[in-house]
């Protein structure tokens, strides 16, 4: 199963982690994922500067934004889970 972490922290969570999570949470259902994806909230990654953290397995994406969610699935997620890559 892939993990999905989205920081919750208040300096992500004012700079959109509720809508990225939404969206998330929106194309894992369109691609029927959810015997395949574990989405999770964590908190602060200390990289939080320009944008919200995303962890998709062990890798850390910096300065995510609410309209970034839709390349990183496609190019990042879907291929992940394609190849049955395990994460934390």
């Amino acid at each position: 199963m892939l993990t999905i972490q989205v920081c919750v922290g208040s300096s992500c969570f004012l700079k959109g982690s509720k809508q990225i999570i939404a969206e998330i949470e929106n194309l894992i259902a369109e691609f029927q994922l959810e015997d395949k994806i574990l989405l999770k909230g964590c908190f602060c990654h200390d990289k939080c500067t320009g944008g919200v953290t995303v962890t998709v397995g062990e890798k850390l994406y910096t300065e995510i934004k609410p309209e970034d969610v839709g390349n990183i699935f496609k190019q990042e997620i879907l291929p992940a889970v394609n190849e049955g890559i395990k994460c934390l």
